[in-house]
C-alpha cells in the first residue's frame, strides 16, 4: 500500500476542523470585503456619483457637514462600480453572489436577493414573480401599503381576509386566519383555487402567525399554490431556538422534509434593518421554489428595483448576515430577557403602577386563532398618567433621549430589539417612574381638587403647587407650558409642619 507523502500528509494535518470550517464559513463577508477594498482604494471614477470619496466637496464649505453626518468611509464606500469591477447588481457573479448564496444558507431559501429600495419594493417583486395575469390572490387585509398597491397594479383578482382585534382593551388587529383557510378551501372546492396566498406573518404590533399549521392545511388543499410572507418584522426570528419554529422558511422546509416533491412556493420578504444590524432600507427576499420561479424573480428585481442600488446597504446585509448567524441567539436572549424585565417591573413596582400592559399575558392564548405573540414586543397602556400618547411620546424625546414610535389610542409599544441594552433598560425605566411622579400626582389632585405635594419647576424653582392647594385646568397647562420651555418638573412631599391657608391665593 503506497504510503501518502510528507507533505500531502502535512496538509491533512492543517485542514481545518469542521467545526473551524463552519465558522470560517459564517464569519466571511464577501461582499462586504469587496466593497471595503475598493473603498480603500484612490479610485477617480468617470462614471457618476460625483460624492463618492468625498471629491465633489473637496473645497466646499458644506464638507464638514458631509463628513459629520456621513464619515469619510461612508464617503468612500459609496461606489457606483458595477460589473467585474466590483458585480453586477442583476446579474452577479462574483462577492455579491456569493454573500447572496450565504444567506440562503443561512436562512434557508434556495434563492436570496440583497436589495437597498427596502421590503415595499421586495415585495413588489415578489408577487411579479408569483402571480400571472388572471391570478387568483388570497390576500391578507393586515398587510403593508406595498402589498396593496402592487396588487392594484398586477391584473389579477383580489380577495382580502376580514380582519379581527385581539380583545377590547388591546389595540392589536390580525388577520382573521380560520376564516382566511375556509375561503381558500371553498375557493378549491369549487374549482377556482387561489393561485396565490399573501400573508402579514409578524406585525408592527407583535403577533406571529402559526405558519406550520397554516402552510400544513394549505398544502393539503391546493399543493402547488404561491405563497409571499412578509416578515418585515421578524427577519432576527431565524436566529433563535424559541422564535424559529413560526418562522415561514423553517416551516416551509420542515414541511418538505416530510414532502420532499412538494410544489408549494414560498416567498419571503425581511426589512432586515428592522431587527437585525442593517443599514436603512436594507431588504432581504428569499425564495424556495424551482429553477423557472428562481428566474422569473430575478427578472421582475430587474423591473422594479432601482439601476443604482447602495452598496453600502447591500454590504450591510451581508454583515448583518454574519452577525446573526454568530451572535443572534445571544442577542437575543438578551432582548427576550429584557422585554421580560420591562413587563415585570411593570406589574410589580408602584412606582409603575401608572402603566398597564396589553397583550400576551391575557391574550392570544387560544389555539385555534392560529397566532402568538412575539414576546419582544411590551404594550403598555398609559392612561393612568393623565397625558396623551402624543404628548407622552414627545416627553420620552425630548426629555429623555427615547424614541417609541407606535402609538394606540392610550398605548405604546416598546420593540425591544437587539440594539437595546441593559443601559438603555435602565434609563426608560427611569424616566417612566420620573414621568409617573410628575403626571400621575398632577392628574390625581386635579380629580381630588386638593394637591398634597409641592410640585416646583426648575428653573425658576417656584412651586406650582404647594400642599394643600386647589388644583384646576390651568395647573396642568402651566406644567406643560414650563416643560415645553425646557423647566424641570419636581414632585416633593413635605409633612406639613403647620396648617396652610390658601385663602385669596385663587
Amino acid at each position: 500500500m503506497t504510503q501518502p507523502s510528507s507533505t500531502a500528509t502535512e496538509a491533512a494535518d492543517n485542514q481545518p476542523s469542521p467545526a473551524a470550517r463552519q465558522l470560517l464559513r459564517t464569519s466571511a463577508t464577501p461582499l462586504a470585503d469587496a466593497v471595503l477594498k475598493v473603498a480603500r482604494r484612490d479610485i477617480a471614477s468617470f462614471h457618476a456619483l460625483p460624492l463618492s470619496h468625498g471629491r465633489s466637496i473637496s473645497n466646499s464649505p458644506t464638507r464638514e457637514a458631509y463628513e459629520a453626518l456621513f464619515g469619510t468611509a461612508q464617503l468612500a464606500a459609496d461606489v457606483s462600480y458595477s460589473g467585474t469591477m466590483l458585480d453586477s447588481f442583476f446579474r452577479p457573479r462574483g462577492p455579491l453572489r456569493d454573500a447572496q448564496r450565504l444567506a440562503a444558507e443561512t436562512f434557508g431559501a434556495d434563492m436570496t436577493l440583497f436589495l437597498s429600495a427596502g421590503t415595499s419594493t421586495a415585495n413588489r417583486v415578489a408577487l411579479a414573480a408569483l402571480t400571472r395575469p388572471g391570478s387568483r390572490v388570497l390576500a391578507d387585509r393586515s398587510c403593508h401599503q406595498s402589498v396593496h398597491f402592487a396588487l392594484g397594479s398586477l391584473a389579477v383578482d383580489v380577495d382580502y381576509t376580514r380582519m379581527r382585534r385581539c380583545c377590547d382593551d388591546c389595540p392589536r388587529t390580525f388577520a382573521d386566519l380560520p376564516c382566511l383557510l375556509d375561503a381558500f378551501a371553498k375557493a378549491a372546492a369549487s374549482g377556482r383555487p387561489y393561485d396565490t396566498v399573501v400573508l402579514s406573518a409578524v406585525s408592527y404590533d407583535g403577533v406571529r402567525y402559526d405558519l406550520p399549521t397554516l402552510f400544513r392545511a394549505m398544502a393539503e388543499i391546493h399543493p402547488t399554490v404561491s405563497v409571499l410572507v412578509d416578515e418585515a418584522w421578524g427577519a432576527i426570528h431565524r436566529f433563535h431556538p424559541t422564535l424559529r419554529p413560526l418562522t415561514a422558511l423553517h416551516a416551509v422546509r420542515e414541511l418538505k422534509l416530510t414532502d420532499p416533491h412538494l410544489p408549494m412556493t414560498v416567498a419571503v420578504t425581511h426589512s432586515a434593518h428592522k431587527s437585525m444590524s442593517a443599514l436603512r432600507q436594507g431588504s432581504y427576499l428569499h425564495l424556495v421554489g424551482d429553477r423557472e420561479t428562481q428566474e422569473r424573480t430575478a427578472q421582475a428585481l430587474f423591473q422594479h428595483h432601482t439601476t443604482s442600488p447602495s452598496f453600502p446597504v447591500l454590504a450591510s446585509l451581508d454583515l448583518a448576515r454574519a452577525q446573526a448567524e454568530t451572535e443572534g441567539e445571544a442577542l437575543l436572549d438578551r432582548s427576550l430577557f429584557l422585554a421580560r424585565t420591562l413587563s415585570t417591573e411593570i406589574e410589580t413596582d408602584p412606582r409603575l403602577s401608572a402603566y398597564r400592559l396589553l397583550g400576551p399575558k391575557n391574550h392570544l392564548t387560544d389555539p385555534s386563532l392560529l397566532v402568538a405573540d412575539d414576546p419582544t414586543r411590551v404594550l403598555v397602556d398609559i392612561a393612568g398618567l393623565g397625558v396623551t400618547t402624543a404628548d407622552f411620546r414627545r416627553l420620552l424625546f425630548d426629555d429623555y433621549g427615547l424614541y417609541v414610535a407606535r402609538e394606540s389610542g392610550s398605548a405604546v409599544l416598546f420593540h425591544v430589539h437587539i440594539g437595546v441594552d441593559e443601559a438603555t433598560m435602565l434609563r426608560l425605566l427611569d424616566a417612566l417612574r420620573t414621568i409617573q411622579r410628575t403626571y400621575r400626582t398632577a392628574s390625581a389632585a386635579l380629580t381630588q381638587g386638593t394637591a398634597d405635594h409641592f410640585i416646583i419647576a426648575y428653573p425658576p424653582g417656584i412651586p406650582i403647587t404647594v400642599p394643600g392647594e386647589r388644583m384646576c385646568d390651568r395647573t396642568l397647562d402651566e406644567l406643560n407650558a414650563l416643560r415645553t420651555s425646557g423647566s424641570e418638573i419636581y414632585t416633593l412631599y413635605q409633612p406639613q409642619t403647620a396648617q396652610l391657608s390658601t385663602a385669596g391665593l385663587e
